[in-house]
Formats: C-alpha cells, sequence, structure tokens
C-alpha cells in the first residue's frame, strides 16, 4: 500500500509531488515510537542472523553495505474494542528502494514463518515461534527487532496500514482487474472468485487480499495475491486519470493518509522527489524462502530456507536485488491463486 502511494506521488510530476506530498504529511499519522527497536531488549541470546553462518551475539543489526533505504510495512487489523495485544500484523513486507532510486523490491514474509523472537516481560521467555506473534507481544518495535536481526538490515522507517484502506482506495481508483488461477470460495464471506479474469471492486479486494482459508498454499497464496493486488494497483492508479485529475488523487492520497502511521523520522517530500522517476515495472516482489513446516506449540509454522534466505538477505545488504532477480525467480504478480 505504502508503495503505491509513493508511486502515486511520484507519478504526480516533480512539483506536483511536493505539493501533494506537503498536503498528505499533514494528514498522515505519526508515531516516534513506531520504530524505536531500542525500548525493547536488544536480541542477542539464542538467535542469529541468517545472512551469516552459525549463531551472533550481535546486539544490532550491520549497516546496509551498498546503500539503499528498507521501510517495513505493517498490515494490521485492528477492530474495535480490540487492544495492541489482540491486534494482528498478518502482512509483513520490507520494501528496499535502490540507492539510485530505480528499483524498489518488496519481501514478504509469511505470517507463520519460524523466527527468533527475543523475551517479552509477561508474555514470552524466548526463543522461536510464529513472526506473526511479534507484533501481539511487543507492536512495531519488536517486529522492526525480529526483521532487522533475521535479514541482518538496518530498518530506516516504519509504515502500519490498517487493512479497511483496501477498501476504500480500490473504489477510488475504480476497481482493479486480477487474473486467478482457478476458481475458488471463501468460505468466510461466501464470496467465489473464478477462474480467469477477476474486477475487484472495494468489497471483493479486501476479501481478496486476506483470504487464507480453502487457498492451496494457504498463507503463501494470500502474500501472493497482496503482491498481485499491489502490482494491480500500482499499475491502474499510474496508468489512468488519477494522476491528472487533481480531485481523484486529491482523495486518494488523503485517504491512504487516513490509513497510514508512521515514525517521526519519515520525510515524505523527500522520500517522494528521491522515487519521482518509479514505475511499476521498476517493482520487484518475492517472499522469503521456506522449505517445508514445523510443528511447534503455536501450531504448524514455515520453516525458512537458511541458503535461500542468506541469498535474498545479501542481496539486501548489497543493494544488489536487481542481480538477485536475474538469477532466482521472483514474482511478478501476474496470477493470484
Amino acid at each position: 500500500m505504502t508503495i503505491t502511494v509513493l508511486a502515486a506521488l511520484a507519478g504526480a510530476g516533480f512539483g506536483a509531488s511536493v505539493l501533494y506530498a506537503q498536503h498528505v504529511a499533514g494528514q498522515v499519522g505519526r508515531d516516534d515510537m513506531l520504530g524505536q527497536a531500542s525500548a525493547l531488549p536488544q536480541i542477542t541470546k539464542g538467535s542469529e542472523y541468517v545472512v551469516v553462518t552459525g549463531p551472533s551475539t550481535v546486539a544490532s543489526a550491520p549497516a546496509v553495505i551498498g546503500g539503499g533505504e528498507n521501510f517495513l510495512v505493517l498490515g494490521v487489523d485492528t477492530r474495535a474494542g480490540w487492544t495492541q495485544g489482540q491486534s494482528r500484523s498478518d502482512t509483513i513486507m520490507l520494501v528496499h528502494v535502490a540507492a539510485n532510486r530505480r528499483h524498489a523490491s518488496i519481501v514478504s514474509f509469511p505470517r507463520d514463518s519460524y523466527v527468533y523472537i527475543p523475551p517479552v516481560a509477561g508474555r514470552w521467555a524466548g526463543g522461536k515461534t510464529k513472526i506473526n506473534a511479534a507484533y501481539a507481544w511487543g507492536g512495531a518495535p519488536l517486529v522492526v527487532q525480529v526483521v532487522s536481526h533475521l535479514a541482518g538490515v538496518n530498518i530506516d522507517h516504519v509504515v502500519r496500514v490498517d487493512f479497511t484502506a483496501v477498501r476504500k482506495i480500490t473504489d477510488i481508483v475504480g476497481g482493479v482487474d486480477v487474473t486467478v488461477r482457478k476458481t475458488v470460495r471463501d468460505g468466510r464471506t461466501g464470496h467465489t472468485f473464478k477462474a480467469g479474469v477477476n474486477h475487484l471492486d472495494g468489497k471483493k479486494a479486501e476479501i481478496y487480499v486476506r483470504q487464507r482459508y480453502g487457498l492451496a498454499d494457504g498463507d503463501f497464496d494470500r502474500v501472493r495475491r497482496q503482491q498481485q493486488y499491489l502490482h494491480a494497483l500500482t499499475g491502474k492508479v499510474l496508468s489512468m486519470g488519477v494522476l491528472t485529475n487533481p480531485m481523484r488523487l486529491n482523495e486518494l492520497l488523503s485517504e491512504a493518509a487516513k490509513s497510514l502511521v508512521v515514525d517521526q523520522g519519515l520525510d515524505l517530500g523527500r522520500t517522494v522527489r528521491e522515487l519521482s522517476g518509479l514505475r511499476q515495472d521498476d517493482l520487484g516482489f518475492t517472499t522469503i524462502p521456506s522449505t517445508g513446516f514445523v510443528h511447534t506449540t503455536a501450531g504448524t509454522a514455515n520453516r525458512l530456507d537458511t541458503p535461500g534466505c542468506r541469498a535474498l538477505f545479501l542481496a539486501l545488504r548489497t543493494d544488489t536485488m536487481p542481480d538477485y532477480f536475474r538469477t532466482h525467480r521472483g514474482y511478478r504478480a501476474v496470477t493470484g491463486a
């Protein structure tokens, strides 16, 4: 979602981008603790970087060697009456923007990925469990800590997005088209997505990106759907009249702003200016590699493919993601489950 908003701003042209960025920045929620991993105990004992060999007792992630900037995007399911401990972050994406600002890589971390989470007083003794628990136990700062340590990269900025934004933003752009491999029914809502091209309005889009059960590969298919939706939405925003229609663009960005909370250090105007040349074809999508499953006290989790993750995270650290995509099959977000 965040990359779509930035792409929309970038495509509006330099002058308009700055004006809209200033306008939207005034509406985006800001939280000075959102990315403050230092507020929590540092990860040390029992943890390891996938990017290096063996255990590590380094308390903080190493700097990115090749430059670039990393945004941690959290898609949060918040409901009336829920506390932070009840809210879920079922979407975790690391958006790496290349140092030359010509490419952006969106890396998804499935909710059931089996990772190390440090002790959380009164809630967790420390150890490996599903990454989805991190937000419930420690909010965005704990997710920052876990992802940063796992991937061996610094997290520069954090963006939290409420899932309700999907419905509103999709309707503003007139819906998006997605291609589905085979007919599948969502048991929660009863809606059926038919094989072939499906036009999604806001309500259907929200169902599409949230469905998990009934899909052959469960959360992996949901991740593919979310990436496919972002790819389609970005293309729609950049190709239709949204960018040349000030009223519609203002509506899109203002609505998106209502659903975003970012860290205090994120300079939206600067970010927009730096991404002014980014287009749909400049986005690469992938998911952290997994190999099989592991049975845990929290249920079945995804066992990470250590060599595969090491290659991916090394490319992030060295700002060589385009090279990574040339040698590793990325998800081009063409067909969803």
